[in-house]
């Protein structure tokens, strides 16, 4: 097969991997931040304090981010929940398909 037919293809492969790596990375980030809230709210028992620690730590963009604090009955548990809009921002991806929605969870002990 002639290279040059195999061209576009291989761009939009590369293109698909750029979007998939970006998009791992906010997933990524996701997680991290939603451990981060649990831990400040099991810290502080302040609910109010779980989407400004989530935002600290990391690069979310605030506009996109959903923060849902939860104690969860019978326990001295607490849980954070973590939904991010992801953007999809490689070109030819972005117009097909709309942001993706991506969820962190994490649970910890509070500390009262």
């Amino acid at each position: 097969m002639e290279l040059a037919l195999l061209t576009p293809l291989l761009m939009l492969m590369a293109l698909f991997l750029a979007q998939l790596a970006l998009t791992a990375r906010d997933q990524i980030m996701v997680v991290h931040s939603a451990r981060e809230a649990a831990r400040a709210v099991a810290v502080s028992s302040d609910s109010s304090v779980a989407r400004p620690a989530a935002l600290a730590a990391s690069r979310l963009d605030p506009q996109r981010l959903r923060v849902r604090v939860e104690e969860l009955p019978g326990t001295d548990n607490v849980s954070v929940r973590l939904d991010y809009r992801s953007p999809v921002r490689v070109a030819p991806f972005g117009v097909v398909v709309d942001d993706l929605v991506l969820s962190g969870e994490a649970v910890m002990r509070s500390e009262r």
